[in-house]
């Protein structure tokens, strides 16, 4: 059995090409961790996409809370609304004694000679 394959020859391109294996491995390698990347990436992508889109959410309600609150607290501080609470509720009144009463007259019209006239004089 072995006169038998002696009879055969090597093949030759096998000899030449001995690194041509080893060379298509390493590209198999770098390809298949290329694509193992890429999936990588793009999950991660699409998970800071779902948390940007949640945060987003967050701050519309967030701002939407603000506004309402906003509204309310105009409503419970309005003058009106103070004013009718205090005279129902805590019967309150205003204190009408230390009120005066400022009265402003007209100034006096001029005469020719610079003088004022007194009205009724």
């Amino acid at each position: 059995m072995l006169n038998v394959l002696k009879k055969f020859p090597k093949p030759t391109h096998l000899k030449v090409n001995k690194w041509r294996g080893l060379f298509l491995f390493i590209l198999l390698v770098f390809l298949l961790a290329s694509l193992v990347a890429i999936v990588k990436v793009e999950h991660q992508i699409r998970a800071l996409e779902t948390q940007y889109y949640n945060v987003l959410k967050q701050g519309l309600k967030a701002n939407e809370e603000s506004g309402r609150l906003r509204l309310e607290k105009e409503y419970l501080t309005a003058p009106a609304r103070v004013e009718y609470i205090a005279k129902t509720e805590l019967n309150m009144t205003r204190d009408k004694s230390n009120f005066q009463v400022i009265y402003i007259a007209q100034p006096l019209p001029e005469r020719k000679d610079g003088m004022r006239e007194l009205m009724g004089e």
